[in-house]
């Protein structure tokens, strides 16, 4: 059984409130491309689903490179759940996005020093 850790963050100032939030922001947002390329692939019989542009250009700046391949890694494993439970037939549905319609993006994201799993 994996484990997840949640926590508040409380930001000390007007300007790491607004740092936070561009980060999250951008987490959101790759995840969402990620998301968007892959479903687009699902529904094209001739692409891989596993085969995805590169992102850590663009969000490298932004989210640092480990963070991208988190975010990148985590989608992975969403849609790996998603095929083993359609192999199973049991009733199940694509990955989603990070939004919803009253507020945008939801502002989350993994990060990788977060991420380190711990052993017995």
């Amino acid at each position: 059984m994996k484990r997840t850790n949640t926590f508040e963050v409380v930001p000390q100032s007007d300007a790491d409130e607004e740092l936070l939030r561009r980060l999250l922001d951008a987490s959101a947002a790759l995840w969402n491309e990620i998301n968007y390329e892959r479903r687009e692939h699902y529904a094209d019989p001739d692409a891989d689903v596993w085969e995805i542009s590169e992102y850590r250009g663009r969000y490298g700046g932004t989210l640092g490179a480990s963070t991208v391949q988190q975010i990148e890694r985590k989608n992975r494993e969403a849609w790996r759940s998603f095929f083993a439970l359609q192999k199973k037939g049991e009733a199940n549905g694509k990955p989603g996005f990070w939004c919803n319609s009253e507020d945008g993006r939801e502002l989350r994201t993994y990060h990788p020093s977060l991420a380190k799993r711990r052993t017995a």
